[in-house]
């Protein structure tokens, strides 16, 4: 039992003059006190404990060959026994001083169910892992493909819906996760699955609700790897057509962009520096599969670019006649020295290679798209418009310029190769009218389109 003790000492003028004591007092009056002594039996009370502890420190079973350490015990006030003695401590031989041991594991032993890479058995069976909510398989995955620093350095990207995947599948694009929760969606896939070297995951349909960037949820997604673009596959009816894209930030737009370039089914894309990734989920949603149709080079520079153009090529720049009092005296007269014509008023039947070069609706073509274009021999491209309309959507004018060159081509190519007296054999009666005149323009062109293309 220790003995609390509360002692004051008060000089003449009965003001307290031990001040450690005051200090300490707030503390000694919340604890309930065991034993209250008068301050005159202090002493007498201090050395009775002390021989009663060292009368119990000799009785105690001694060791054999202790180890003995010595320190000068702190002051800490009246519980001094003396300032010039030691106390002596007896630590216990046989005590072994505490290690830390890392658990080893066992590196032979078979990898998880999950790691298995094989996505169908020898059994025609889809071989997948099952997840319950906020599992964290989920959440490693899914941040790792969303993350922008992430999916950049390990080049990754993010597919979500049945048909998106089947064609990156198609391209053969390097699959790396599956994420479903229907067993429907993954049998619609199933022909253009490999057998190993992914993963399965089937996981609950609100939890992927949640990760989602859709309003309803697909019930699948894909992680991949990104492809080379550059070395992509053409289909065989390609126009001589190269697309270059100039500062196209908004992701929707340049979705847009490409879903129009692989309809109309031009020749190669080339992205500068200021346009969006290419493998943004806003431009792979928009572009409904257009990235694995097509030969598309980004980050590239202006001297890069004129590299990758042919020296006889046709450059076009589709812009809206618009010089904001923003522009500077430079870009006034780059844009100056590009005439500017109707779209409808350039005849490119004739054209090898056709460049056409479309801006983004916020920062417009750039000065180095006008000075290229001066320097090519280049013509501005604009689009009529009425009720006070300034300009249109970047997808809409590309189709709009675009189209109107496949007529051009086509048409050219049906002029020196076609048997126009075969197709008017096929056609009725009323053909020949005058007044059905259109009508059987756009017959005639449907019909050579399934014949030669």
């Amino acid at each position: 039992m220790r003995t609390l003790c509360l002692r004051l000492v008060f000089s003449k003028t009965n003001k307290p003059t031990n001040f450690q004591q005051i200090r300490c007092l707030p503390r000694w009056n919340h604890r309930r006190p065991v034993k209250v002594i008068a301050s005159e039996k202090y002493d007498e009370e201090r050395d009775t404990e002390v021989k009663q502890k060292h009368h119990k420190e000799d009785h105690k079973p001694t060791v054999k060959n202790p180890t003995k350490i010595k320190w000068r015990q702190p002051i800490l006030g009246p519980r001094i026994l003396d300032d010039n003695k030691s106390i002596e401590y007896k630590i216990k031989a046989d005590i072994k001083p505490l290690t830390i041991k890392k658990q080893k594991t066992d590196s032979k032993k078979a990898a998880p169910f999950d790691m298995l890479e094989t996505v169908i058995d020898a059994d025609g069976n889809f071989v997948y892992t099952k997840m319950q909510n906020n599992d964290p398989r989920i959440s490693a995955i899914l941040v790792e493909a969303k993350s922008k620093k992430e999916k950049n350095k390990k080049d990754l990207f993010l597919l979500e819906g049945k048909r998106l995947i089947k064609e990156a599948l198609d391209a053969k694009c390097k699959l790396d996760y599956i994420l479903f929760s229907r067993m429907d969606e993954l049998e619609y896939i199933r022909p253009s699955l490999p057998k190993t070297g992914a993963k399965l995951y089937k996981m609950p349909y609100r939890e992927m609700q949640h990760w989602s960037d859709l309003v309803t949820n697909p019930g699948i997604m894909g992680v991949f790897k990104i492809p080379d673009t550059e070395s992509m596959e053409l289909p065989k009816e390609t126009l001589p057509i190269t697309v270059i894209c100039d500062n196209v930030r908004e992701g929707n737009n340049l979705g847009a962009i490409l879903r129009t370039c692989s309809g109309v089914g031009t020749n190669k894309m080339l992205l500068t520096k200021g346009c969006v990734h290419v493998w943004d989920t806003k431009v792979l949603r928009s572009a409904c599969g257009a990235h694995f149709k097509l030969q598309i080079q980004s980050k590239l520079d202006w001297p890069s670019i004129k590299d990758l153009i042919k020296p006889n090529s046709s450059i076009f720049i589709a812009d809206n006649q618009t010089v904001t009092s923003t522009d500077s005296t430079e870009v006034v007269e780059a844009i100056q020295s590009v005439p500017l014509l109707p779209y409808y008023s350039v005849d490119v039947s004739t054209a090898q290679n056709i460049v056409l070069i479309i801006g983004g609706e916020t920062e417009g073509i750039s000065e180095e798209s006008y000075k290229f274009a001066a320097e090519m021999g280049g013509v501005r491209l604009n689009i009529p418009l009425s009720n006070g309309v300034d300009s249109l959507n970047t997808g809409t004018a590309l189709g709009i310029i675009l189209f109107e060159m496949k007529k051009q081509l086509i048409m050219a190519k049906f002029k020196d190769g076609a048997k126009s007296d075969n197709i008017l054999l096929i056609l009725p009666d009323v053909a020949y009218d005058y007044h059905c005149y259109s009508w059987s323009f756009s017959y005639i062109y449907t019909l050579f389109l399934k014949r030669y293309y």
